[in-house]
């Protein structure tokens, strides 16, 4: 992948392919020139990718080409013949610069990580030894090579000369050396006995006799001529010999350097790949695909012992292969933190210019294939015909299909259980269309990596009717799993960060909810968790993270008058942001004993039809939820009726009793010295609020719906309270959902 800007003025950059340009270079008085539009690219990305690389706001991050520019006089022959002076890895291009020069390029494996510009520039010096750059043709633009805010012309007369790829394994290791004054041991890599005897009874099959191990003696085996049995002795850096002129061959020698080269790669590079460091701790991956952390000193003792690197400097050597794994993980593979992104890609995750590590594990559960023809395999299996047939809308139009599809039998339903359940769930039927939809919207957004935001949804019915199966079952299988929130959402817990490694809350409706202070707090994290993006995670011994979450609160309650007040406030500032879902009374539905395996079996097909259903335009919603929120009836007025306004109501419609008068204004002040003043019983009530918790109250009210307004007279807000109304038990013109 290649950068490019159109001019040498410009700031913003493109993804491009120089070899493909087809715009003419134009004098190069006039590269800086802002109306010229031609390529100038570079191997390099940016902090910001979209943004030209620049060494103190927009630093190189990312390397994946080499590009090494030459200004000498180059002939054909030259050019011709730059393989032939290549040694372990050939370029992939070469082009002819505008000067007349040339240009070689090399393209990684896998983008190579970088900290800065100057650590960049290291690395750059040390790779253009490694590729013997200045042997391949004459001129080499070190200064240039070293700069990774260079952009370079496109060029002319592209020619590819091999597939070649440099190894990452090869790229890690160059960084690790070029942060020092690495040396290698003057007697060569100490390597592994076991490799070492695989490796020579590769190349040299039947020429060594006996125990091959530290210490054992033999003959040159290398050398054909040799015949001493006893002339060499195996050492951890290569042959000892007593013959054929040489005192020392390393391995390098005797094995081949690429071998080597690899080994001693794959030993410290390979070593701490993916492995990172968040500025307290080392992150690492098990085998198992979770992630631990570990500080530095524990960190050290499993590359020493787990991934075998020396813990004490070699002869030659000024740091010990552990340290210099360390100093590269510390360098090149920081983190911001390490947290779990749920339903985001595994490994690093860019959340604005921070790299944060995704220590989440769990996965979205896939839809059924689509076969040819459109369907989806497995309908001809046996089917599961509890619960009757699927449930109509008053228009005989089946909720589980799409807008004007046939309706669909249990024996052509490949979600037979899934389909009945569904249907006959809610109550009113027209919630299902909101439901769905709801659904939708989350499961294609976990598919695609990226949760979108979304409401709290509440579901309240009479017990048994399978609140809990939906949210403790269905959907957490749905988005891998759900954790209760009780402890968190009613203010018990503090410590949050377990929860952020589900994308399923689940709350029952055990919450106590005791006081009105409790049930506040309870309406207020509903509203924050539905509302924000980023949460601050708190951990016990852990310096608090703010992290990425766009689950869902997904509460079950029942609809008795303890359980229904876990309903949150319904103000204005909530009703966008919850679901109140009534679910039906239906006594003839049947669960089955393995009704968790018929759900299991049939969610993949669920899955593949909610994905392809078009919801109706009347639950389409604005971009920030996608759907239109939804509040039953009389959830909405139970909730109303749970909040503290509603008592601050009963007081209201008390002293108003027997009041002549259709309208009541003056300030709150004014509101509570009346009522302190009523002689029929209601001063000892009235005694209880103050005058900031009676203008709180009649905000609450104003905002859900009751015929109270203000304005601003002056100092003061003046409320207007339509008695008549009120009393009537009428409301404002305020839309509740």
């Amino acid at each position: 992948m290649f950068y490019a800007i159109p001019n040498l003025s410009s700031s913003r950059t493109v993804e491009c392919t120089p070899w493909e340009t087809t715009t003419t270079a134009p004098p190069k008085a006039r590269w800086n020139n802002p109306s010229v539009e031609h390529t100038f690219y570079s191997g390099y990305e940016g902090l910001v990718a979209g943004a030209r690389i620049d060494s103190k706001n927009n630093p190189a991050v990312m390397l994946h080409w080499i590009v090494a520019d030459y200004d000498g006089n180059i002939d054909e022959h030259m050019r011709d013949s730059v393989l032939e002076r290549c040694v372990d890895f050939r370029p992939q291009y070469i082009c002819r610069t505008f000067s007349g020069g040339a240009r070689l390029l090399w393209k990684l494996e896998f983008p190579l990580p970088l900290h800065n510009n100057e650590l960049s520039k290291k690395l750059m010096r040390y790779i253009r030894k490694k590729l013997r750059l200045s042997k391949l043709l004459v001129g080499l633009d070190a200064e240039a090579l070293e700069d990774p805010c260079k952009y370079y012309e496109a060029g002319t007369d592209w020619e590819k000369l091999s597939d070649d790829e440099i190894p990452s394994a090869f790229m890690m290791q160059w960084a690790i050396e070029s942060t020092h004054n690495y040396a290698w041991p003057k007697l060569g890599p100490v390597i592994p006995m076991d490799v070492l005897e695989e490796e020579v009874h590769r190349q040299y099959p039947g020429r060594w006799k006996g125990l091959f191990d530290f210490g054992a003696r033999s003959t040159r085996f290398w050398d054909p001529d040799a015949d001493n049995e006893t002339a060499a002795i195996v050492r951890e850096s290569g042959m000892q010999c007593f013959t054929g002129g040489q005192a020392f061959v390393p391995w390098a020698s005797i094995l081949g350097r690429k071998f080597v080269k690899q080994f001693v790669a794959d030993r410290i590079g390979g070593s701490i790949a993916y492995i990172y460091f968040d500025g307290r701790e080392c992150w690492m991956q098990l085998p198992d695909g979770n992630w631990e952390s570990y500080c530095k000193s524990d960190m050290a003792m499993i590359l020493k012992v787990d991934r075998g690197l020396r813990g004490s400097p070699a002869r030659g050597e000024n740091y010990s292969e552990v340290e210099q794994a360390l100093t590269r993980i510390m360098q090149h593979q920081r983190i911001a933190c390490a947290a779990p992104l749920v339903h985001r890609p595994k490994g690093i995750v860019m959340i604005g210019s921070d790299r944060v590590l995704n220590t989440s594990t769990i996965n979205v559960l896939q839809p059924a294939e689509v076969v040819a023809g459109g369907g989806v395999p497995g309908s001809s299996a046996p089917q599961c015909t509890a619960g009757g047939p699927p449930a109509t809308v008053a228009e005989g139009r089946d909720l589980g299909s799409p807008p004007n599809a046939p309706a669909l039998t249990p024996s052509a339903c490949p979600y037979p259980w899934l389909h009945n359940f569904f249907t006959g769930f809610f109550d009113p039927p027209e919630q299902l269309d909101y439901f769905y939809a709801w659904l939708q919207r989350w499961y294609q957004s976990a598919l695609d990596g990226r949760m979108l935001p979304g409401q709290a949804s509440f579901f309240a019915g009479v017990p048994n009717t399978g609140k809990t199966l939906l949210s403790n079952v269905i959907l957490s299988r749905i988005f891998g799993g759900h954790i209760d929130a009780s402890s968190f959402l009613s203010g018990d817990d503090n410590f949050n960060s377990h929860l952020f490694t589900s994308a399923v809350w689940a709350v029952d409706d055990v919450v106590p909810l005791t006081d009105n202070k409790s049930h506040l707090k309870f309406s207020a994290l509903i509203k924050k968790m539905a509302a924000n993006r980023t949460f601050s995670v708190r951990e016990k011994y852990r310096v608090d993270k703010l992290i990425e979450w766009n689950g869902r609160v997904v509460v079950t309650c029942n609809t008795d008058p303890e359980s229904i007040r876990i309903l949150p406030d319904v103000d204005l500032s909530n009703r966008d942001k919850i679901n109140l879902f009534r679910v039906s009374e239906r006594d003839t539905f049947t669960f089955p004993r393995d009704v968790e395996s018929i759900i299991a079996t049939e969610l993949p097909f669920f899955l593949r039809w909610l994905l392809d259903w078009q919801p109706p335009d009347e639950v389409i919603g604005d971009t920030r939820y996608g759907v239109r929120t939804y509040c039953e009836d009389s959830l909405f007025e139970a909730a109303r009726h749970s909040s503290s306004a509603y008592s601050f109501l009963e007081v209201l419609l008390k002293f108003f009793e027997g009041q002549v008068e259709d309208i009541w204004e003056g300030s709150a002040t004014d509101l509570l010295t009346a009522m302190l003043n009523d002689t029929d019983g209601l001063a000892g009530i009235a005694s209880k609020y103050t005058t900031r918790q009676v203008g709180r109250e009649l905000s609450k009210l104003f905002s859900q719906g009751y015929p109270i307004t203000q304005r601003r007279h002056e100092f003061k807000r003046v409320w207007c309270i339509d008695i008549k109304n009120l009393m009537n038990g009428g409301e404002s013109n305020v839309v509740p959902f």
